[in-house]
């Protein structure tokens, strides 16, 4: 048996996917028919292809409406009084997270709520988790998501976590945190943080921290943000500044500034990644107000009235994983135990019945290994481990049977 089943990985921590925006979301309650003049109140629950979306509505209950017959309009007429709550705290690294966080907004946007809130403390982690988290805010189906960077041990919203922020409609921070320095990095198989460029070299590393900065950028516009603003967050060499022109506002590259643009505040300095405080992020326009309380944001959204329904599911997860993950430690103590066992010289019954307990064991671990992958089993290995025990107890059997047939 092999003294170690799990094996360490090093990985990009931003990795840029692919990103597909749902083109037909609406942010309305009140669908009305172009042709009839037909109106119905509702929320949608699911978007489907062909521009055509599921929607729960007062009159007709759960129909598939073809949205491009339909204009809409925002209200709260069709949604019912609640606010269902969601917690990102800690670093984003664990794919149960991101799927319990994905089933969690499915299940938020069925209720239909006023709006989804999600308080937000994380200092980043893996882009393709936050990929996922991201893409599962975009698909809400019409119903607002409100980030609230609530701050508490990590400060704020940093690295990939910037990511998140931006993709909510509508941002809130408390007064002490902070959102920016999203730059990509590696982890080594020793855990310590590297630059990509230390890893894969500079032409890599510039694909993808271009792809990344253009993400952010992109999640930022898409929320009427300033798109280089998010990029400075990414790339040191990114300057911004500020400047007026014609009582237009705008954030450019000082190279681009034109001789009628007055500067109003240099913003990100070459050789430096943008981080920005609560105040400032609100000041430029990263952030739309600052709160310091779940209460003060639902006054603001007037939602005071509301049922407010916390949804624990991540939280559920992540304990989930930590009781497979004692577990495992469990098992692997005892097959090293068992292993210790084998080298000295024993009866065949006490081998069997060694044999037997490890066959056990890892028949646990291939199930482990299947249903979570943030413990980094190789189930294939362990089922082929699994198969050799198998083989090995059968053997000692035989030979054990036929010695107690030979002396009978």
């Amino acid at each position: 048996m092999p003294t170690s089943v799990r094996g360490l990985q090093a990985g990009i921590l931003l990795i840029l996917l692919p990103v597909f925006f749902l083109s037909a979301l609406c942010r309305a309650d009140t669908f009305t028919n172009r042709q009839t003049g037909e109106v119905l109140h509702g929320f949608a629950t699911l978007f489907i292809k062909d521009n055509k979306a599921v929607v729960r509505t007062q009159e007709k209950g759960l129909i598939e409406l073809n949205l491009v017959e339909w204009s809409v309009a925002a209200d709260k007429i069709g949604r019912n009084n609640k606010v269902v709550v969601l917690t990102i705290e800690g670093p984003l690294m664990y794919e149960i997270e991101t799927a319990a966080f994905a089933r969690a907004m499915e299940q938020a946007v069925h209720e239909g709520p006023l709006f989804i809130l999600l308080q937000i403390d994380t200092p980043g982690g893996r882009c393709d988790y936050t990929q996922r988290i991201c893409s599962a805010i975009s698909n809400t189906a019409g119903c607002p998501v409100i980030a609230y960077v609530k701050g508490g041990q990590f400060g704020g919203a940093v690295s990939a976590g910037v990511a998140i922020v931006l993709a909510c409609n509508k941002i809130y921070m408390a007064s002490d945190t902070v959102i920016g320095a999203a730059s990509a990095v590696t982890i080594s198989k020793e855990g310590q943080l590297e630059a990509l460029a230390d890893t894969y070299g500079k032409d890599v590393a510039e694909k993808f921290n271009s792809a990344w900065r253009a993400y952010l950028a992109s999640l930022a516009e898409k929320n009427h943000r300033p798109g280089l603003l998010a990029k400075a967050m990414v790339d040191k060499d990114t300057e911004v500044i500020e400047v007026i022109s014609s009582y237009s506002r705008n954030f450019i590259d000082p190279a681009n500034r034109q001789p009628d643009q007055q500067v109003v505040r240099i913003w990100n300095r070459k050789g430096s990644l943008l981080t920005l405080t609560a105040r400032e992020a609100v000041e430029c326009g990263i952030a739309d107000k600052l709160a310091d309380s779940l209460q003060q944001i639902l006054r603001d959204l007037e939602a005071g009235s509301a049922k407010v329904r916390f949804d624990n599911t991540i939280q559920e997860a992540a304990t989930e994983l930590k009781r497979a993950n004692s577990q495992l430690n469990r098992i692997l103590k005892s097959i090293d135990l068992k292993i210790k066992q084998m080298k000295e010289p024993i009866p065949p019954p006490q081998v069997m019945g060694i044999l037997r307990a490890a066959r056990n064991e890892f028949t646990t671990l291939v199930k482990l290994a299947k249903k979570y992958p943030d413990l980094q089993l190789n189930a294939k290995a362990l089922e082929e481990e699994l198969n050799s025990i198998e083989a090995n107890y059968q053997k000692v059997r035989a030979g054990f049977d036929g010695k107690q047939n030979s002396q009978d």
